[in-house]
């Protein structure tokens, strides 16, 4: 008799079917293609942003304007999406989502100017920020604990695979064309999702598993979370601080590398579709790389009997990775410039893919299961608020040539979001019942 994916929590010597594997891993997929699809989307602008600020007539600090914009409404959206996935169900809440958001990128081929820039960008950003909190909502529901970090991994390594495929597509359809014919292609692969998703629905493949079962995993001696602990916590705004601040050279990356790119190293539009897939193939390889040790250093813990290990090491080698991005303008005269810069944008973004991972992993262990959406939702919206901040001050320095202060203030931020979250975080467990950091 096939095993369903609720079978999959038992002993590991019970064997599973594929047709178990394929139940327990297809909604974890369809993540990942949201997210891909999520990140094609909001992608384009930045690959396209040197040719489409000339044919806008706008500058690098209008461009941060509208990025903010983006960011303070996928900063409100965040939370909403997550409270209405966690009480109102996961399934028409997404569905809602991408319809408003794939109209949103559709309407940017009709941009004429900044008004109409931020009005896109904006229902952009706030039908978008559904997209991570639903991935939370789905690993934490479909996936026992042990392959949680991995499972959120692949199912937001679609983002980072759309950044890293949308410059290889987006770039030579531009040239031929023009760049509002991709914003009309991404708005279609949005509602083909849209179907899809209603498909998957129907065929009885998205199954979560319920709390009693998923908790199973979870071996008696680790602390468990409180159904009844307050949604509003330290370890919330902890997470929140340590994903807003550590992940904020994803943004830099995706939304300014390209202008850097054009202005500083005088790369055209063509060559930079060859090269923008680059940083965006560390953030992919981060998460999987990330969340597969995350989930080993778990099950480690959980053979000897102990807590899953405190994220405090990982976090200050993500952050001490970072510094060197400060060191990318220095190097700006050098003949091998532009392999040192997107060497070391690969590295800021690699490990900023850990920072997602880590801090959604480790901070929904520290939450009720059924706040896992409003978790996510009310982090990203910290990194959203970070990126509403950065993104003009970034522009107006990139204006005013000032390259080095900007590198050097993202480079800055991963270390104040690791003393942020240490601060922030409630006390260790005493050591006798703790792993060592």
């Amino acid at each position: 008799m096939p095993q369903t994916a609720h079978s999959l929590n038992a002993p590991a010597h019970q064997p599973a079917t594929l047709r178990a594997r394929i139940v327990l891993w297809t909604p974890c997929l369809a993540m990942l293609l949201l997210s891909f699809i999520s990140l094609v989307d909001r992608s384009i602008l930045g690959i396209l942003s040197p040719t489409i600020l000339r044919d806008l007539h706008l500058s690098a600090a209008q461009y941060g304007a509208a990025l903010m914009v983006f960011s303070i409404c996928y900063m409100l959206a965040n939370p909403v999406w997550g409270w209405a996935m966690d009480r109102l169900g996961l399934f028409w809440a997404i569905a809602i989502a991408v319809t408003l958001w794939s109209a949103a990128s559709g309407a940017h081929a009709l941009m004429v100017g900044l008004l109409s820039l931020c009005v896109a960008r904006g229902i952009l950003g706030f039908g978008e920020g559904a997209t991570f909190p639903a991935g939370l909502k789905t690993v934490t529901e479909t996936l026992p604990a042990d392959q949680r970090s991995f499972g959120l991994g692949l199912a937001y390594s679609g983002g980072s695979l759309g950044a890293l495929l949308t410059p290889l597509v987006v770039t030579p359809l531009a040239l031929r064309f023009g760049w509002r014919a991709s914003f009309i292609l991404s708005a279609a692969a949005g509602f083909a999702w849209i179907a899809a998703w209603l498909l998957l629905r129907r065929s009885g493949l998205y199954r979560p598993v319920p709390a009693v079962k998923r908790m199973a995993a979870v071996p008696p001696t680790q602390n468990s979370t409180p159904a009844t602990r307050k949604k509003w916590n330290r370890d919330l705004f902890a997470t929140a601080a340590v994903y807003g601040l550590g992940a904020a050279p994803l943004a830099f990356g995706l939304n300014m590398g390209p202008l850097y790119l054009s202005r500083v190293l005088h790369l055209p539009q063509a060559t930079l579709g060859h090269l923008l897939w680059l940083p965006p193939a560390g953030w992919e390889a981060g998460y999987l790389f990330w969340g597969r040790l995350a989930d080993r250093r778990r099950l480690a813990a959980q053979r000897q009997g102990k807590p899953a290990p405190s994220p405090l090491t990982l976090f200050t080698l993500f952050a001490l990775g970072c510094i060197p991005l400060g060191l990318a303008p220095l190097l700006a005269t050098c003949s091998w410039a532009l392999p040192a810069t997107m060497a070391l944008l690969f590295l800021v973004m690699f490990l900023s893919g850990g920072f997602v991972v880590i801090a959604l992993a480790h901070g929904a262990s520290t939450q009720p299961a059924a706040n896992t959406g409003f978790l996510a939702g009310f982090s990203i919206s910290g990194w959203s608020l970070v990126t509403g901040l950065l993104m003009p001050l970034v522009g107006s320095m990139f204006d005013h040539g000032a390259y080095t202060g900007a590198f050097w203030l993202v480079a800055a931020l991963p270390v104040a979001g690791v003393l942020l979250w240490r601060v922030l975080s409630s006390p260790p467990v005493p050591r006798n019942l703790h792993t060592p950091v």
